[in-house]
């Protein structure tokens, strides 16, 4: 009997040490399918949440990905963001296999590194990030990790995204949520994921989801945000405690009136600050000229500081401590200028909101905390103002790109209601620019161009606003791409209003700017703004046409003839339409020496099936041939 039980017992060590030198994860394991267009193949992923009551869970990972080349690198890399007061990481192990599945190396635990999220720009800060790079390695190669995190805190659950990028695939990825049946979890999933398997046994309900071999999804122009045309889950507890608080979320009055209870008594300002309001409005004639006073007095008195603090970040600092100190993160700031509207009669609403100019929108019908930022929205007669109080540079009651037509959450003392932020039109999103081109006999233009962007072109030119004078310079020349050009002067001025603009004025001096045939010189009438890449076209596309904002620009040029040379031949008009938008380019002799160009390029705010994508690639390269016609000039007879 010991000799049987010693062979079992050498048996089982040398099938364990077998198993140990066993390889992991080769990379001729992954099926081509999954190889095509991806920069890493996730080999495996599971995701376990156990819900232990309303206030305390375990997050369990664990996930092995191969990296493919170095554009997969950045997924090799261990970052885990956590809030120190809700969320404890343990276990955290790592193990790296070369190509042929041998193991390389394992996770060292003191080259984790445990650092703020956004250190230098946070004060009490307890939201902070672990992070491990593994060395470089030949390629490709895979990473194995694993780690737990213990919430204490339910206030949301972790969604499942098993597709987390652009040009990674999937083999195989799970998730599996266990419930106790006396509480209760709601689940949002979109057309792309299944039900989930639902087992009860011993008290506990299961919720499974598994999803295998997902090939890739090149990113392509002009699509939105990978969630929303690949698996998703949303999960969502019906009610939550977090520091001692408790409340339900299974609807938004739900949530509203949990926030609402978070910032009760944090609107306090003394008395001297309420008196110090009435008199900076006195002269006001209209609500929204005090609106605007008081924040522009709140712009000049603060500056943002994220402070993660207080209820899981959720809690803003008291407005009068804002008031006191000068500084406070958006929370505060949106909470400060409420209590300071409030000082002069004017009813304000805190409202929380996904912030970013390409973030995915709230779903409405799936009440869930996905927000990021908070806003003040100011209600008048006739107008809503929605007013961004983290920056001290954006005007009055603009939304920009950062927080424009989207879902919002505005908070009240009943509760809340789901609102809709402010669109902007062609004519707020436009740019109008005037261009003369000075030519000489050699070819060699002067060009003076004077322009004007509004809206979110604003958004865009802000940055060359702001920047120093050697940015600004290489700003300029990477944005006009046109070789060989000297810019000899340039000028941005800022127009601060509702819907603010930039005035831009350059003067480029550009050799050879013309090409010659002979005695015929050959001269583009679109210098500025051209449209030089067009996308290419597809044949199997998986996501919408997206297009987030209308815009419009008009570009006048006055091409001034070189002495000696007339126009011989000039672009006939040009037209594109299109339900993307439409464009026309005209040509017009002014006088003896002088024609006029003017394109006019409107594209349409839109979302289409995925079919319509090569009709978007006809428009631009129409637009794109119309914008490279060249008039030409003959040399006249002396």
């Amino acid at each position: 009997m010991k000799k049987l039980n010693f062979i079992l017992l050498l048996l089982s060590y040398l099938h364990t040490s077998w198993c140990a030198d066993e390889p992991q994860y080769p990379v001729n394991h992954i099926p081509d399918s999954l190889k095509a267009n991806a920069k890493a193949v996730i080999r495996y992923s599971e995701e376990v949440f156990d819900i232990k009551s309303i206030s305390r869970g375990t997050y369990s990972i664990s996930y092995a990905i191969t990296i493919l080349n170095e554009n997969g690198l950045r997924q090799a890399a261990f970052i885990q963001a956590y809030a120190q007061k809700l969320h404890r990481i343990n276990n955290i192990k790592g193990v790296i296999y070369d190509a042929s599945g041998k193991k390389v190396e394992n996770l060292v635990q003191d080259k984790i590194i445990d650092q703020s999220m956004i250190a230098g720009y946070s004060l009490y800060e307890d939201s902070r990030v672990k992070y491990f790079r593994p060395r470089t390695m030949a390629y490709p190669f895979t990473v194995e990790y694993s780690f737990n995190i213990e919430f204490d805190g339910l206030f949301n659950l972790p969604s499942w995204n098993p597709v987390p990028g652009y040009n990674i695939s999937v083999q195989k990825s799970t998730y599996r949520i266990n419930c106790p049946e006396n509480l209760s979890i709601r689940y949002y999933i979109n057309k792309y994921t299944c039900e989930p398997v639902i087992n009860k046994e011993a008290g506990i309900a299961t919720y499974i989801w598994e999803l295998q071999n997902i090939p890739a999804v090149e990113e392509q122009p002009f699509s939105g945000p990978i969630e929303t045309f690949c698996p998703v889950v949303h999960v969502c507890p019906t009610e939550f405690e977090i520091e001692g608080y408790i409340g339900h979320f299974t609807t938004w009055d739900d949530f509203g009136k949990w926030i609402g209870t978070l910032n009760k008594d944090r609107g306090t300002l003394s008395e001297e600050t309420i008196s110090a309001m009435k008199e900076l409005v006195k002269d006001c004639k209209t609500d929204m000229e005090k609106a605007r006073k008081i924040y522009e007095f709140m712009q000049n008195k603060t500056r943002y500081l994220n402070i993660a603090i207080g209820i899981g970040g959720w809690q803003p600092i008291p407005a009068e401590t804002v008031d006191r100190l000068g500084y406070g993160d958006c929370k505060a700031l949106s909470n400060y200028m409420k209590s300071l509207l409030e000082a002069v009669g004017i009813k304000a609403h805190y409202t929380l909101i996904r912030a970013g100019s390409n973030e995915i929108d709230i779903v409405p019908d799936f009440p869930f905390n996905n927000f990021n930022h908070a806003i003040l929205c100011v209600p008048f007669a006739d107008d809503t103002v929605w007013l961004e109080c983290t920056s001290q540079h954006v005007p009055f009651g603009y939304a920009g790109k950062f927080t424009d037509d989207r879902n919002a959450l505005m908070v009240d003392e009943a509760g809340a209601k789901l609102v809709h932020t402010c669109s902007y039109s062609f004519d707020d999103n436009s740019l109008q620019r005037t261009s003369t081109i000075l030519l000489d006999n050699e070819g060699n233009a002067l060009l003076n161009s004077s322009a004007v962007h509004r809206g979110v072109l604003y958004d865009d030119k802000l940055r060359f606003f702001i920047a120093g004078t050697e940015d600004k310079t290489r700003m300029i020349h990477d944005e006009i791409n046109i070789p060989g050009c000297l810019l000899k002067k340039f000028d941005y001025d800022e127009v601060h209003e509702r819907i603010p603009a930039i005035k831009e004025k350059l003067e480029l001096e550009i050799p050879r700017y013309a090409t010659f045939t002979g005695s015929r010189m050959l001269v583009s009438l679109v210098p500025l703004g051209r449209m030089h890449d067009v996308p290419k076209k597809v044949t199997f596309r998986k996501s919408d046409v997206v297009i987030k904002r209308s815009v419009m620009s008009v570009d006048s040029v006055i091409l001034f003839l070189p002495e000696g040379y007339t126009p011989e031949s000039m672009p006939s008009e040009a037209k594109a339409e299109s339900k993307f938008g439409n464009y026309t380019l005209k040509t017009t002799a002014i006088a003896n020496n002088k024609v006029l160009c003017v394109r006019s390029l409107k594209t349409n705010k839109c979302r289409y099936s995925p079919e319509t994508y090569n009709e978007l690639v006809d428009f631009y390269k129409k637009v794109a041939v119309s914008d490279n016609m060249k008039i030409s000039l003959k040399k006249t007879q002396i």
